[in-house]
């Protein structure tokens, strides 16, 4: 996709986005597949409410906590652990603990932050090739 306010004056932005298909565990087995956002600029994961609410949680922080987002939006939830599996059409991942911001509302898209995710797994993004995944070793 092109950014669009850019196109207006005459100059062409392409706008990238990678993202992952996860299931979260919960009490019962897995959810349903979600699709997130890969934020390599995000300390950790965050997760709308209408997602997580539907895992099996580890509270790690009793408290609220906020996080800053660029420009200085700010969204608050509490700190837990999920576990989840990456998944695409034919295989998923082991499961893998992370850490992870908890919104109390769906004010932000889910984000895949990189404690736990990325500092564990191996992300590679070839533009010119059109591919991106998550090497697990």
């Amino acid at each position: 996709h092109i950014d669009l306010d850019f196109v207006e004056q005459g100059i062409a932005v392409h706008l990238i986005r990678l993202t992952a298909s996860l299931q979260l565990q919960t009490t019962e087995g897995w959810t349903r597949k979600y699709k997130a956002l890969v934020d390599t600029g995000n300390p950790i994961s965050v997760i709308p409410n209408s997602v997580w609410s539907k895992g099996k949680i580890n509270w790690i922080l009793s408290h609220r906590s906020d996080l800053l987002g660029i420009g200085g939006g700010k969204f608050s939830g509490k700190l837990g652990e999920v576990t989840l599996v990456l998944v695409d059409k034919k295989t998923a991942s082991p499961p893998i603990k992370a850490k992870a911001l908890l919104l109390d509302d769906d004010s932000v898209p889910f984000l895949i932050g990189f404690e736990d995710i990325m500092t564990d797994i191996k992300l590679v993004c070839d533009y010119e090739s059109k591919t991106s995944f998550f090497q697990i070793r």
